[in-house]
């Protein structure tokens, strides 16, 4: 009787105490935000809880766990201590450690730091005694499982984790859904824990089923199967109906689609819930680009002043994928026009032919030169790492360089090798581009006999996430009988943003009667390091460039231009502002150059 009694007393007093919660849970949910920020900022002396002897994740994982408890004050802290123990010992089941042991040191009061030590000893981790990772169904068969599994980090005999566990879960479902298997599941998932022995056994069987593959290709409306008759873009797509499913290839066709500038919006969509008899239907709405589009652009930088840009493009002329781009550029320092005339070949974005014809005035320093400019390209880049731009150009210049005057004309095979990978954005933490571009002329059918190479190396390294270094090496030369003679075009000058700043754009070269000439050999380097200052997209930057332009090494003259930095990296491109003094030991000489820039790294 007096057991009955007395349960039914705790039920009541337990009933009452869960209407009490509601009531409070009710009445804090149509508080305010600021009501409820107001009622956590009330506590007047909050604790802070600091953990102690751990490290790297574990610390990490640690604090982020003991970051969910509310704010203690100061005389409820032991209040809190079991809470606090719970926490400590979950985020670190996490990495292994199921023994840790405990202390807290609670401050008193008059502390001013008020700082409730956790002193976490975690133990030896737990090993894993068997690990039977297996995967049945089709997807046995394939390597890309396999290397996830090699991969995750769990075998027999090493420290468990229950992150890598749940990493190696997620990266099983994300590749069967890639490659097509939509019926795939988790059959055994389970980690048996020996608390006695220190020990735990993994088991885990995925069951792949079997593969889907591409079923109908369906285009939603006349235009798009229109467009899709396109020779340029039956030429892009890689998959067809009865081919193994693959998501990247569905992201790759779509990419492809966008990149050819034809269309103006461009979905590509799997539908997987149509699925049925093993086949996934594929459905694709293209949109035409505007027949004209129109671009217009301002801008500056040190070197060339204020900059107008004026462009009108036609991305798509005929049933062909052939283009055509119209382009003129106007500074203080150079004025040039241009029309690009493309043609696709295999590939609208990898492999195609184009034509190039420019005119372009230059006026600046002791450089005052007209160039007329003819050329035809092809473009391959479908095989193997660089990308190669074969040409054949026809150049007339008319130009003063100094106390020289002439004009020449000159026909010059050339070849554009170019490299280049990054992290990607206009902040990459990693990256490089590597560029190497040769001309050649020879007098049987052009005025001179010569062959000019120039090789660039820009990379970027990031000892930290928030830190960069950045490299430029630049060396170029002319080889030949004329070499001398070349049009200052194709000669080389040193200074400016892109160059050696502290100094003005191309200032600095060979002097001959006291007027820059232009120089056979360019050299430059540069090396800069960046580091953040505590504002937002922000890094300041600390550089050191130096280079010469000669006509032989053994009278070289380096200039240098060391200098600091601002960067803002905005989502259009990295705005850059440097001060550098320009240093020519030479001359005994220094200047002072304020640089302004914008745009990508590469």
């Amino acid at each position: 009787m007096f057991l009955k009694k007395d349960c039914s007393l705790g039920l009541k007093k337990g009933f009452i105490s869960t209407i009490t919660i509601v009531l409070l849970m009710v009445s804090l949910g149509a508080c305010s935000n600021k009501e409820v920020e107001n009622l956590k900022n009330s506590i007047k002396d909050p604790v802070e809880i600091v953990p102690k002897g751990l490290e790297g994740e574990v610390l990490d994982n640690v604090k982020a766990h003991l970051n969910t408890l509310p704010q203690i004050s100061l005389a409820k802290a032991p209040v809190f201590s079991r809470e606090i123990e719970e926490k400590v010992k979950l985020s670190l089941r996490a990495f292994g450690y199921y023994h840790p042991k405990i202390n807290m040191t609670f401050p008193k009061d008059g502390d001013e730091n008020r700082q409730l030590l956790v002193d976490i000893d975690p133990g030896k981790p737990l090993f894993i005694r068997n690990c039977n990772i297996e995967i049945i169904g089709e997807g046995a068969y394939y390597q890309s499982f396999k290397n996830i599994i090699q991969e995750s980090g769990l075998s027999s005999y090493s420290m468990l984790s229950h992150g890598k566990y749940e990493d190696l879960k997620n990266a099983l479902r994300e590749r069967a859904l890639a490659l097509g298997f939509f019926d795939a599941e988790l059959i055994i998932s389970r980690i048996l824990v020996f608390g006695e022995q220190n020990a735990a056994d993994i088991e885990v069987l995925y069951d792949t089923g079997k593969r889907y593959q591409f079923g109908s290709i369906t285009y939603v409306d006349d235009e798009s199967e229109n467009l899709s008759a396109m020779e340029s873009v039956k030429k892009l797509q890689n998959f067809y109906p009865g081919t193994p499913f693959s998501s990247k290839k569905i992201a790759d066709y779509s990419q492809s689609l966008s990149n050819t500038q034809y269309f103006r919006a461009v979905d590509v969509r799997a539908m997987v819930e149509k699925r049925e008899n093993y086949k996934v239907p594929v459905e694709i709405a293209l949109q035409r680009q505007k027949r004209n589009l129109a671009r217009v652009g301002i801008g500056y930088s040190t070197d060339e002043d204020i900059r107008f840009m004026l462009g009108l493009d036609k991305p798509l002329l005929n049933h062909y994928g052939h283009s055509l781009s119209f382009f003129t550029r106007l500074s203080s320092v150079k004025q040039e026009a241009q029309a690009i005339y493309k043609i696709p070949r295999k590939n609208p974005n990898l492999d195609y032919y184009y034509v190039r014809l420019a005119q372009i005035h230059t006026d600046f320093n002791d450089t005052l030169s007209d160039v007329s400019h003819a050329s035809f390209h092809y473009v391959a880049n479908m095989t193997g790492k660089w990308r190669r731009d074969y040409s054949l150009r026809l150049e007339y210049e008319d130009y003063k360089q100094g106390l020289e005057e002439g004009t020449s004309t000159n026909l010059m095979p050339g070849l554009l090798l170019t490299r280049q990978s990054s992290t990607g954005g206009f902040d990459p933490h990693e990256g490089y581009k590597f560029t190497i571009d040769s001309t050649l002329a020879t007098s049987a059918i052009s005025d001179y006999d010569f062959a000019r190479f120039n090789a660039s190396f820009k990379a970027i390294t990031s000892p930290t996430p928030n830190t960069r270094f950045f490299y430029r090496l630049n060396q170029g030369w002319i080889l030949g009988k004329d070499s001398k003679k070349v049009p200052p075009s194709l000669r080389f000058f040193v200074g400016g943003d892109q160059s050696v700043r502290g100094f003005s754009y191309m200032s600095h070269s060979v002097i001959d009667r006291g007027y820059l000439k232009g120089g056979r050999y360019l050299s430059s380097a540069t090396m800069e390091y960046q580091f953040p200052i505590g504002i937002a997209n922000s890094r300041m930057a600390v550089f050191l460039d130096a280079g010469t332009s000669c006509d032989d090494y053994k009278d070289a003259k380096l200039i240098y231009g060391p200098g600091i930095g601002y960067r803002y990296m905005s989502k259009y491109g990295t705005a850059r502002v440097d001060f550098a003094v320009g240093i020519d030991n030479e001359e005994n000489d220094r200047s002072f150059k304020l640089h302004f820039s914008f745009g990508p790294e590469f």
